[in-house]
């Protein structure tokens, strides 16, 4: 097995933006272990079930020895990603998001050194002397002291990784804002997940738990939880790093003449060589109040609101997104891996014209900006809408 998996995985490439000690990260991937893997493998503080040790082969208990050490990140990766055939090991949900896989190889580097007080923080939500089994609700406890039943249930599960007041948990930007998302766009997008038209190892393991009332449930929940930028820095601290090492390299003169005018920038500016801060947020506010349409790239308010606002129930907000959110999913379009509400393919025509660079500019400048208070009047979806 590790000849194969060590030849399989000779093309694999680890993202330079991707730093599997990054704390964000490994957060992304605790809630998809505990829900996914621990199950077989166990967890710190978390045993195998009397049914696991009489599978053949037997899943190893990763947070024990050297059982993550052996294996290289490009091996782990592929194995997380492929599975591995006869043996129980199922692949990752969704061949789509490499993303994912990173999160999850990134928890598993740092689960051998976890306590189970940490593993349960993590993965679970619990802080140390919380209940089995329990979420301790901080911000949104109220709201969710008053749901009944299976809804309660839901909630706390995905309050995991949300947050009961849909920030997020863990490190400022670790998750997409939820909290004050269209109702609309919510149930919609939940949907896309639950029939497996929106790819995410997570999010569609998650959303198939449940039928669609429920669906429709957690979508009102969060859309009235009160939206707000979570966290003290307006700018993450990967996007600044990313920043500065761009920053840190010349530009070529024609490029300065480009660059004279901060917020006059010729949009052929991000097409390759790097630009410092200032600029980039520059070509983000242009991208997203005017758009580039000599590259048929159109204005990201007109259908998103300059004001942090949609234009229809079905799009969603963009104001205060972590940056690596927004990157990996106008990314994914381009690709041609993102789908979602019966409106995603809007994104399409646009996403394929960006520039790695554009992509990053417009990123940056959404998750720069604060996010504002909804008008729910002007969210509700028109009649026959």
């Amino acid at each position: 097995m590790q000849q194969t998996v060590s030849r399989r995985s000779w093309l694999v490439e680890k993202p330079e933006d991707i730093d599997l000690s990054d704390p964000a990260l490994v957060q992304r991937g605790s809630g998809h272990f505990a829900t996914g893997c621990a199950p077989c493998h166990a967890a710190p503080g978390v045993r195998q079930s009397e049914v696991v040790h009489h599978m053949t082969p037997m899943p190893p208990q990763l947070h024990v020895g050297d059982r993550v050490a052996e294996w290289t990140d490009r091996e782990l990766f592929w194995i997380v990603q492929h599975g591995i055939k006869y043996s129980g090991m199922p692949a990752w949900p969704t061949q789509e998001r490499p993303d994912e896989v990173w999160s999850m190889v990134a928890f598993l580097r740092a689960l051998p050194d976890m306590t189970p007080e940490r593993y349960r923080e993590l993965a679970l939500g619990i802080d140390a002397g919380g209940a089995p089994g329990r979420i301790d609700l901080e911000a949104g406890g109220e709201a969710l002291g008053g749901l009944d039943g299976i809804l309660r249930e839901a909630v706390a599960d995905c309050a995991r990784c949300h947050g009961a007041d849909g920030l997020g948990r863990g490190p400022a930007g670790a998750f997409p804002v939820i909290a004050g998302q269209p109702q609309a766009y919510l149930a919609a997008t939940l949907k896309a997940f639950q029939m497996g038209t929106r790819q995410s190892g997570a999010m569609q393991s998650a959303a198939a738990r449940y039928d669609d009332a429920v669906l429709e449930q957690l979508a009102a929940y969060y859309a009235e939880q009160p939206a707000e930028t979570p966290g003290d820095a307006t700018v993450s601290d990967a996007a600044g790093e990313a920043l500065a090492d761009a920053a840190s390299e010349p530009a070529e003169p024609s490029d300065v003449r480009a660059l004279t005018e901060v917020y006059d920038i010729d949009s052929a500016a991000a097409t390759g060589f790097p630009i410092g801060r200032e600029e980039t947020l520059a070509l983000g506010r242009r991208i997203a109040e005017s758009g580039l349409p000599e590259r048929k790239i159109a204005a990201c308010d007109s259908c998103h609101g300059p004001d942090g606002i949609a234009r229809n129930p079905l799009f969603p907000r963009l104001d205060g997104q972590p940056f690596w959110y927004l990157k990996t999913h106008l990314e994914l379009w381009k690709e041609g891996h993102r789908d979602g509400t019966r409106f995603a393919h809007l994104m399409d025509p646009i996403a394929i014209n960006m520039t790695p660079e554009q992509i990053k500019a417009v990123s940056l400048w959404y998750e720069s900006r604060e996010v504002r208070p909804l008008d729910r009047e002007a969210l509700a979806v028109p009649a026959g809408g």
